[in-house]
Formats: structure tokens, C-alpha cells, sequence
């Protein structure tokens, strides 16, 4: 079962909760398979997440919505509009609660959302995804260079740099 908090610290492998076959069959309407944008409802509430594909049966926990949006909607072009300062200030709008920050469905469905041609959405969906790619290789490429430079730092600091004569 993925959590908001799961989601939060990009965590689905350590202190993750399960739920038995039967609990996963019988909430149906709760499965989730990946690319599914998740609200939380309470505490945090009205906070966006985009659910990762994880690879195995995955239901959502309690405190959650999932959006479920019509044909007329790119996913990853609703969860971008949705995490704009404007996107998330409506959200915001319709957060109540002093203590405990909730929000309701029928206060998730007032939420504007401008509507573009889907082939204006999934040319957006298909650019933000370059660009995520273009992201992982530049992290991995500086994590590959922090590790050149560590190894350098070690031998430097163990007199092996240089050879002498």
C-alpha cells in the first residue's frame, strides 16, 4: 500500500505497509499502476504527487485520491498545471481546517483546470519528458564525476598521483 508519505520521501521499499491479496482485490478502485497523479487528502492536503511505476501489484493508502481524468486530459500535462503556483494556490483555496488541513472531493472537483487540445497537452507530456531524461543523464553523469574525484582526492592523498624517479 503507497502512502503520501511513501510518495513524499521517494521511499516504496523501506517501512512500507502491505495489505493482504484479498484487502489488494477487493480495493478495486484503489489499485494504481504507475503515472497516476495522487492528492493527499489530510494533513498535507491538496499536495500533488505523480505515482512511479513500481513494477508490482500496488493499491493506495487511505489519506489519498487518485485523479482520475478524462480522455480530453494528458496526465503528466494535469499534474504540471497542478503544481504550478497557480495550480497549487487553487488547491490551497479549497484546503480547510485550522489543526488538521483537509480536503474534500467535491472541493478537488472545483478546481479549474484549463483544458488545451490534447495534441498541445501530449506535445508538452513528450517535451517534459526529454528533459527528465536529459535530468537523470546530467545526474548521473555528476555522480560519476564526484566519484573520478573522490578516487583522485584518495590517491592524492595517499602520495600514488605522481610516480617518482
Amino acid at each position: 500500500m503507497v502512502r503520501t508519505t511513501d510518495l513524499e520521501n521517494n521511499n516504496f521499499e523501506q517501512g512500507v505497509n502491505y495489505i493482504s491479496e484479498t484487502a489488494y482485490k477487493f480495493l478495486s478502485k484503489s489499485k494504481v499502476y504507475g503515472g497516476e497523479i495522487i492528492m493527499n487528502k489530510i494533513g498535507s492536503a491538496g499536495k500533488i504527487y505523480l505515482m512511479p511505476c513500481l513494477k508490482r501489484p500496488v493499491s493506495l493508502g487511505m489519506n489519498a485520491f487518485m485523479l482520475r481524468l478524462n480522455e480530453n486530459m494528458n496526465t503528466l500535462f494535469a499534474y504540471f498545471y497542478l503544481t504550478t503556483k497557480f495550480g497549487v494556490w487553487q488547491i490551497s483555496k479549497r484546503v480547510k481546517g485550522a489543526v488538521t488541513k483537509t480536503i474534500r472531493k467535491d472541493a478537488v472537483r472545483a478546481i479549474p483546470i484549463i483544458v488545451p487540445p490534447i495534441n498541445l497537452q501530449n506535445q508538452f507530456a513528450e517535451k517534459i519528458g526529454l528533459i527528465e531524461q536529459q535530468k537523470k543523464l546530467a545526474k548521473q553523469e555528476l555522480q560519476e564525476s564526484e566519484d573520478l574525484f573522490n578516487c583522485l582526492l584518495q590517491k592524492a592523498f595517499k602520495g600514488e598521483l605522481f610516480s617518482h624517479p
